[in-house]
């Protein structure tokens, strides 16, 4: 008898904890969670309404992989970042977003690229009428999730996934509305312009089956909302501790 497989274990069924992780990442994702957002354990547990015990485990996953910050006191909040530290995340982000969307162009079905690009039309139908709502960044978060399991690339999915979860709430809190204050007009206009035009060409290589394309435009995507996000943080600078205040 094969003494390896005496030793393993049945399979580990799905926990409370990992139900509450799951949460919180969404929450990440979705922008529910913002970079000035500051919530005990309690606070949390609440929200979800669940025990402190999942919620503690399930944040210090996630603070050991740095999408989360716990102080002393157990305030949780989202990491700030420090201008150098977003433009180091965002090249990261290029580099496995686009070679998501690389292979995604050169890899996904004809109903995947189909889908995408119904995503891509919802994208800009919530933009006409909402942009900087919440169902704003779904739809953004939906579209390029969408890209990205096209890949066929679960490792690439998990990497890019853990960089949202760090990058998730600065993307999310700039698409919708800062401190309850709209973008100035001019600005808006800007952000959705390089928004449509990128998710449009990368429509366009989708279809057809150009990965450099593809991979292109979604760079190009990722790297002009950076730049826009660091300009306009720029004003917002904690002087004390050099962090931005998105």
């Amino acid at each position: 008898m094969n003494d390896g497989l005496e030793q393993l274990q049945p399979a580990r069924r799905e926990t409370l904890s990992d139900q509450v992780h799951e949460a919180l990442c969404e929450m990440l994702l979705s922008g529910a969670l913002k970079p000035r957002d500051r919530l005990s354990l309690r606070d949390l547990a609440e929200r979800l309404d669940v025990s402190m015990m999942p919620v503690r485990e399930a944040v210090s996953r996630l603070a050991a992989s740095g999408a989360l910050n716990v102080s002393p006191k157990r305030a949780v909040q989202v990491p700030l970042m420090t201008a150098a530290e977003f433009a180091d995340l965002t090249e990261v982000r290029m580099l496995n977003e686009g070679q998501a969307a690389r292979r995604a162009a050169l890899a996904a079905s004809e109903a995947e690229i189909a889908g995408i690009l119904r995503l891509a039309e919802q994208f800009e139908r919530v933009l006409d009428r909402s942009y900087g709502s919440a169902e704003a960044v779904a739809a953004n978060k939906d579209l390029h999730f969408a890209l990205y399991r096209a890949s066929g690339s679960e490792a690439l999915i998990q990497v890019i996934r853990m960089l949202w979860l760090k990058a998730g709430p600065i993307i999310n809190y700039d698409i919708g509305v800062r401190a309850g204050v709209p973008a100035e007009e001019g600005l808006t206009r800007s952000r959705t312009h390089h928004s449509r035009e990128h998710h449009r060409q990368l429509c366009q290589a989708l279809l057809a089956h150009d990965g450099a394309a593809a991979a292109h435009a979604i760079a190009e995507d990722i790297r002009v909302a950076s730049e826009m996000i660091r300009a306009h943080a720029a004003d917002e600078m904690d002087e004390g501790r050099r962090r931005i205040l998105i």
